[in-house]
């Protein structure tokens, strides 16, 4: 008989932590272990020296989240783990890559009807991109497709603001990087 299969969602997990060689690695053994189908994976550096955001966009369990930002937060390099639902729906960047052929007056009204705007154009094709979310993306690819889409990739995720407020972030920092005190 086959196991039946917990029901999963998408939920975005992000990673302050110390910039230190293996650090992706050590994250994504967690996710692999257990099955996990990791949708993308974005590093940024921020403006605290030594310190990078990974963004994990993954499919997991609703059950399990918390188990595994707890593990997470186990490595050593890690300072902060939150975990959102992926239905927030954060943007992502769309590139489209088409034959030069297709630049006529309706791609430019496309265009402009999707908010999308001329990225490169050389002597064979050109690329064309659009911030939006997922749904966004992959319309305005439904309407490229066809012979002259040429090829197309997607960014990970772009926050617009942080999801861990920056001041409970300075707390965590401050407190582990605290001089110990002396007591008579």
């Amino acid at each position: 008989m086959k196991k039946q299969s917990k029901p999963s969602n998408q939920f975005i997990f992000t990673v302050y932590a110390e910039d230190k060689r293996g650090l992706i690695g050590q994250l994504m053994v967690f996710f692999n272990r257990r099955y996990y189908d990791v949708h993308s994976l974005n590093v940024a550096r921020t403006d605290i020296s030594d310190l990078v955001m990974l963004t994990i966009e993954a499919t997991v369990p609703a059950e399990e989240v918390f188990t595994l930002q707890e593990k997470l937060k186990k490595i050593i390099e890690v300072h902060s783990v939150t975990a959102t639902p992926g239905e927030v729906g954060l943007k992502k960047t769309g590139f489209y890559r088409l034959s030069v052929e297709a630049l006529d007056e309706s791609l430019w009204q496309l265009m402009q009807k999707y908010g999308a705007t001329l990225s490169s154009l050389d002597k064979d094709s050109l690329v064309i991109n659009k911030t939006g979310y997922d749904k966004d993306l992959a319309e305005l690819y439904s309407l490229l497709d066809g012979p002259s889409l040429l090829g197309f990739c997607k960014s990970a995720l772009i926050l617009e603001q942080s999801l861990v407020p920056f001041e409970q972030l300075h707390k965590v920092i401050m407190e582990e990087y605290e001089p110990a005190t002396l007591t008579d």
